[in-house]
């Protein structure tokens, strides 16, 4: 959404134009002659909306709006609505899209003409596979919403830890912890299959939640046995989404869980990628500031694919970066990726952030991270992510590299 300025007397849209936006009155009036109103004349003011049928695809506006004084309106367009039904409830999303089809239909019959009519019918005639694919898809999301909750309930979702190794010692220093989905009937799930769709509907929230509170249990269980074992200590990180981050009483929840299961907050990490920090920079400082002084270590997660900027990191509280696996997969073989590590890990170790080398695979690969004296390693050279049984076997274990 932006805004703009429109002054006293200026036309704001006409009848019969195509529209491709709606406006919302934030100062001043604006006055509507309208066709398919009950008050053929009349005016809107601070937080009234007008010239809605122009978030309708290929509609036209039935009326024709005049500033009465200088006015500031906020512009929200077809394809703002279009994304923000997309990421919305599949109930939701079904009823808007059913409804604003169904109110342009009725409006088109009622007050369009017979050439108008006859256009509306072709264009919807060549629309109803796309329209019905939409649908189906909408449908889907509602029944793997459905799915999802059952499995929050049924505790159908287990954490597998992919572990993070010291590369200066090689002793496993901490794991990530990457969530999976026993299904009842498609078997053992990776976050490919369904994370996208809880993000669209939101159950990334209380799934993350469930994340956050398993990974308090579960490294209060590790250290435990690290202890019997006069093994080092570990951490786990979590990985915090957009959609979590945008949770206004995020940090309060996190701060009750951690009391709830007692953790030792040191030992839990928070990943957030830089694309989230930057979306609202001011707003993610004052986050990030809470967490850190409750006692929580962060993380920024896939460092080098967002903003790619080593300029704002002194703005966040941040302990550590996490090189992003492209880097890893292509610094052997083209320079312009190497040296963007070197700069990322001189720059890091002048800052006082510790680096963790993600992607991991091969030995060449180690052996310069290793070279640039970065602190931690992940991969599959070093290990896929463990069920919890298999973590039990590597407690305090050095790994042979």
């Amino acid at each position: 959404m932006h805004r703009i300025e429109i002054k006293k007397g200026e036309q704001v849209l006409s009848e019969y134009e195509t529209g491709n936006c709606a406006y919302i009155v934030e100062t001043g009036r604006v006055s509507l002659t309208d066709r398919i109103s009950n008050q053929p004349r009349y005016s809107v003011g601070p937080g009234e909306m007008f010239g809605e049928y122009g978030i309708i695809e290929e509609a036209q506006h039935y009326s024709t709006a005049i500033a009465d004084e200088d006015s500031l309106l906020v512009v929200v367009t077809q394809s703002e609505i279009e994304e923000k039904s997309a990421a919305a409830d599949p109930v939701l999303s079904l009823f808007l899209n059913f409804f604003m089809d169904r109110c342009h239909s009725l409006t088109i019959r009622h007050y369009g003409t017979d050439e108008q009519l006859e256009e509306f019918s072709s264009r919807r005639h060549r629309r109803e596979d796309r329209i019905q694919q939409s649908r189906d898809e909408i449908v889907q999301q509602f029944q793997i919403k459905g799915e999802l909750q059952r499995a929050l309930e049924n505790n159908e979702f287990i954490l597998h830890y992919q572990p993070i190794i010291s590369l200066r010692g090689g002793y496993t220093s901490g794991f990530e912890a990457l969530i999976r989905w026993q299904h009842p009937t498609r078997g053992l799930l990776s976050p490919f299959h369904f994370i996208d769709i809880a993000e669209q509907t939101n159950m990334i929230i209380p799934i993350g939640e469930w994340v956050f509170r398993e990974a308090c249990i579960r490294v209060n269980d590790f250290n435990e046995r690290a202890l019997k074992r006069n093994s080092p200590e570990v951490f786990i990180s979590v990985n915090v989404s957009a959609n979590q981050f945008a949770v206004p009483d995020l940090v309060d929840q996190f701060k009750q869980i951690s009391k709830e299961t007692n953790v030792d907050i040191s030992k839990i990490e928070l990943e957030i990628t830089e694309s989230v920090l930057m979306e609202d920079a001011d707003n993610s400082k004052r986050m990030l500031d809470e967490l850190k002084e409750f006692g929580f270590r962060l993380v920024l997660d896939d460092f080098g694919t967002g903003y790619s900027s080593l300029s704002y990191l002194h703005k966040f509280p941040i302990d550590k970066l996490k090189i992003d696996r492209s880097f890893t997969h292509a610094m052997l073989n083209d320079q312009d990726s190497l040296e963007i590590v070197r700069a990322i890990s001189g720059l890091s170790h002048n800052m006082n952030i510790e680096i963790v080398a993600e992607g991991i695979e091969t030995m060449e690969q180690l052996s310069l991270y290793r070279d640039l004296d970065c602190h931690y390693g992940q991969g599959f050279l070093i290990a896929k992510p463990l069920p919890v049984d298999e973590v039990y076997k590597i407690l305090g274990t050095r790994m042979k590299f």
